[in-house]
């Protein structure tokens, strides 16, 4: 898929996900030759329309409408260029904890949780917030209820039962390529600008579940998701469960190393969480059961390898197979 192709098509996502600012900056740029260029001067890995409007903004391009866009990056085309090489995209959306922690619940023994992927770590506290599942026999709260991090997720089927808790976590660390510090205002500021303009809510959810992570401060090491991974979990005292988990992070590594990633799953004998893109990971996709693999979803959500439920991009919505 070329350039222009992309941001036409990210424009019409954006379009359906309230973002109208958004959904004219990539039309403009998919019917714009020299902003195709310019964009084409980064790396392929670079050119996603999310990291290119969040390094744009980092810079200074302000939120005006699209012709004001385009005449900022033709005037700070090699510096816009030179951020864009530099940059990831490292949301980490905190509401995927919602499937982590109903996976969890699955886990009796007391846990290390490791995530790849990792970005600031805020994914690694599902203990330190209200967690909520709402599902077909009502609601159930894991973590701490008074939390100010407040997360739920809408279950179809049994995924959870109301007397579901989580396993005691004793040690989370994470991985990362490029490891975020939220008691770094320039990294805080980062995350915050990955998000898309006008999502209010989001950007407090994150910046409650960044004071919490800055309270208590854990590990993100810099490392790749397979090469780094056994060091990891060397990190973990032989009393407690190494829980490896990753949440759309994966679909970042190409086809080969993405199997590579797997394989050493296995090889170290750990448990392993996965909220991926679906039909990014072909042996948890073959455990849908062939319903299931028929409904359109975004994501599954597996525990060791196997398919436990299915869901919606940001892990809001869940259904069980």
């Amino acid at each position: 898929m070329d350039t222009a192709q992309r941001f036409a098509e990210f424009a019409d996502v954006a379009e359906r996900s309230g973002s109208s600012l958004y959904a004219a900056w990539a039309r403009g740029v998919a019917s714009d030759a020299d902003l195709v260029a310019l964009i084409d001067r980064a790396r392929a890995s670079q050119r996603q329309p999310v990291l290119v409007f969040a390094v744009s903004r980092l810079l200074g391009s302000g939120l005006g409408p699209f012709p004001s866009l385009r005449t900022w990056l033709l005037a700070h085309a090699d510096r816009f260029v030179h951020e864009l090489d530099r940059r990831s995209t490292q949301t980490n959306d905190v509401r995927r904890v919602a499937p982590v922690a109903a996976a969890l619940t699955r886990i009796e023994a007391p846990v290390a949780l490791l995530e790849v992927g990792a970005s600031a770590g805020l994914c690694l506290y599902p203990d330190r917030y209200a967690v909520t599942v709402d599902g077909p026999s009502g609601s159930v709260v894991l973590g701490d209820a008074r939390s100010a991090v407040r997360v739920r997720a809408v279950s179809r089927g049994m995924l959870v039962p109301t007397s579901a808790r989580l396993p005691e976590i004793r040690f989370r660390a994470g991985l990362d390529l490029s490891p975020l510090d939220v008691r770094d205002d320039a990294d805080l500021l980062w995350l915050e600008t990955l998000l898309w303009p006008g999502q209010d809510e989001r950007v407090a959810l994150l910046r409650a579940a960044a004071r919490i992570a800055a309270a208590e401060p854990t590990e993100v090491r810099e490392g790749d998701a397979v090469g780094g991974l056994s060091e990891m979990v060397g990190l973990v005292h032989p009393t407690l469960t190494p829980v490896v988990v990753s949440t759309g992070s994966l679909v970042y590594l190409p086809g080969e190393r993405r199997q590579a990633f797997v394989d050493e799953i296995a090889r170290l004998g750990v448990r392993w969480i996965s909220y991926e893109k679906s039909g990014s990971l072909g042996g948890i996709d073959a455990t849908l059961p062939a319903a299931a693999r028929e409904r359109q979803h975004f994501a599954t959500l597996a525990l060791d390898g196997r398919a436990i439920a299915t869901g919606d991009a940001h892990g809001t919505v869940l259904e069980a197979v």
